[in-house]
């Protein structure tokens, strides 16, 4: 049922914010770094999203925005010294683009839009839900680029090592952030022509809804 309310309450705009984040570009050149990415940010909102819920009704209206970016920053900050003590190879790949979930479009639009307005139960489920929906998305664009830009797998997360898969890249443009670019634009147009043909579907077919 959670669930169910977590997909309905995603708009247009939810998953295409999530396809457009800035670390698709810069990261997701090897699965490794998209894997650190994803597990940074699946930890660090479903911590905001609790703690958001949580002082809900202590945090005055005027004051959200800086409110939920100051417990996002606190989040991250957590996240990153844990990894920093266990991953410091994943963190020093991962650079500025670790420190910067704390404003992704990701985090606060989730905070804003449910864990502001929900028990921390169902908003830590939708932290949850929602890093893996991220996870998925750079574990899919770091498993293309690495495949087809180096034509290696499973290097570490300066790109060295792995299995080589192709004897040369087949297609080295994918390394590049024009190559994310181009990976985005498929995401997006996947998703909107899913989204389109379940809008079609459903005015075919009232009685399903």
């Amino acid at each position: 049922m959670l669930l169910k309310t977590k997909l309905k309450s995603s708009d247009k705009l939810s998953m295409l914010q999530m396809l457009a984040l800035c670390p698709a570009l810069a990261v997701t050149t090897t699965i490794s770094r998209s894997v650190a990415i994803a597990g940074a940010l699946l930890i660090s909102l479903t911590l905001s999203a609790v703690l958001v819920s949580a002082l809900r009704k202590m945090i005055p209206a005027k004051l959200r925005m800086p409110v939920y970016l100051l417990i996002s920053s606190f989040s991250v900050s957590i996240v990153y010294l844990i990894m920093r003590a266990i991953f410091p190879v994943a963190v020093t790949a991962l650079g500025i683009y670790l420190p910067v979930l704390a404003v992704s479009c990701v985090m606060v639009m989730r905070l804003e839009t449910f864990s502001a307005l929900n028990m921390p139960g169902p908003a830590a489920v939708d932290g949850l839900i929602t890093g893996v929906e991220f996870g998925a998305i750079m574990l899919g664009c770091g498993f293309i680029r690495e495949l087809f830009g180096t034509g290696c797998l499973l290097a570490n997360p300066f790109g060295h090592g792995g299995w080589q898969i192709f004897p040369a890249a087949p297609v080295s443009f994918l390394v590049h952030p024009a190559g994310a670019l181009l990976l985005i634009a498929v995401w997006a147009a996947i998703f909107q022509y899913i989204q389109i043909r379940g809008e079609k579907k459903a005015v075919e077919n009232p009685d399903t809804m």
